[in-house]
């Protein structure tokens, strides 16, 4: 990458920093964040943030080129600038400001420019397809049934409330500062106005379901959306792992453990349901 050509910035010490799942980090002179993309991989959502940002959201929006670009190229990888900020990502111990950001989000006006959610899930059938791959094949049975249990849960959905979603409100997607407060909500990509279900799942993987449920003041959830995004989201994880043949571990940390503890989940949400 080239910061003076593409951005002019002069800078003098480029560390590595932890990125994501597909995305790679580093941090410019403590001043700047640098997000690289894999080659061929195109930047979503950016112009999002800064209507997130004008609507009262920590978001951090991303610094122009100097062709007034969101983006630059390095090759065939796309990378974006942002202001540095300040902070550690969240654990579970921080649930409770987590819960009250996500609320937040959810609460904000919906006049951002989004895709509805879609609930079609093309990656789950893709990997009902490869039920032969040797991560899940000796378990080849419980995945096609988890397919399945989905495929039942679909067809029962009903329309409800929409809000902004995030739908990855993780511990690596929130920074937190010096005060023990959100500092910033990251990674907006897969961002959709759809259901508050297909944020508040995100509960169930902390040790305070019910705990963090109250801090986000949940109530009138509806079951079978939470349903459907549990079982979306374990079986997307694991799709994910699968197809690209990358983290073995995470197929059962982010895939089956999910899928195994569906229903004491939802025993716990239950309460919070109409």
């Amino acid at each position: 990458m080239d910061l003076e050509r593409d951005y002019g910035l002069t800078v003098s010490s480029l560390q590595p920093h932890a990125g994501g799942f597909a995305t790679d980090g580093w941090v410019a002179d403590e001043q700047w964040f640098v997000k690289m993309w894999k080659a061929g991989e195109q930047p979503i959502g950016l112009e999002l943030l800064g209507e997130l940002h004008a609507l009262g959201l920590p978001v951090v929006e991303p610094v122009r080129t100097v062709q007034g670009d969101l983006f630059a190229l390095d090759g065939e990888r796309a990378y974006a600038v942002f202001p540095y900020i300040q902070g550690r990502t969240a654990t579970w111990d921080d649930w409770r400001v987590a819960a009250q950001a996500l609320r937040q989000v959810h609460e904000v006006p919906l006049k951002v420019d989004l895709p509805a959610a879609d609930v079609s899930e093309p990656w789950i059938a893709e990997l009902g397809r490869n039920l032969h791959h040797p991560w899940i094949k000796d378990r080849a049975d419980d995945v096609a049934a988890a397919i399945e249990r989905l495929h039942g849960v679909r067809a029962r959905l009903e329309p409800v409330r929409d809000v902004v979603c995030h739908t990855d409100m993780h511990g690596l997607n929130l920074l937190i500062d010096d005060a023990g407060e959100v500092a910033a909500i990251l990674d907006w990509e897969n961002a959709v106005i759809g259901p508050r279900e297909f944020d508040v799942w995100v509960g169930a993987d902390g040790n305070e379901l019910g705990e963090f449920l109250n801090a986000y003041g949940a109530d009138d959830l509806d079951l079978d959306h939470l349903e459907f995004a549990l079982l979306a989201r374990g079986l997307r994880d694991m799709s994910a792992r699968v197809l690209n043949n990358v983290d073995r571990p995470g197929v059962d940390t982010w895939g089956f453990d999910r899928i195994a503890r569906l229903d004491t989940d939802l025993d716990v949400f239950r309460a919070y349901c109409s």
